[in-house]
């Protein structure tokens, strides 16, 4: 994760354009089949994105950990959703600020390490 792409301490959330329910009823027709479970992996992303305009500044570096990160990807795969397409809507709305998305990090094992 690339910490320039994390909001700083001191700088304030943007100021939402729409609701997260309309964002949640956009994904929701963008999903393979709504059936329950779908339901509930939309509402984990969407309490992300909502999470990225929280005040608190622990909570908003979580979500944009999750959101920048491979944990949305893996989630938007089970619904058939574009990761992508998910980071564009929360930029547009304005409930994440940054234009670039992180490199995937390498893991590398130490020397000696199982």
């Amino acid at each position: 994760m690339n910490a320039a792409l994390i909001p700083k301490a001191s700088s304030k959330p943007p100021v939402p354009l729409i609701g997260m329910r309309a964002i949640e009823r956009m994904l929701l027709r963008h999903v393979f089949a709504p059936v329950p479970e779908a339901k509930l992996i939309v509402a984990v992303i969407c309490q992300g994105i909502a999470d990225a305009a929280v005040l608190e500044d622990y909570t908003r570096r979580r979500a944009y950990q999750f959101l920048l990160g491979s944990d949305l990807d893996h989630l938007a795969d089970l619904v058939e959703l574009n990761p992508e397409f998910v980071r564009e809507v929360a930029r547009r709305a304005r409930y994440l600020t940054t234009q670039k998305t992180p490199k995937p990090k390498k893991r590398t094992r130490k020397s000696g390490a199982r």
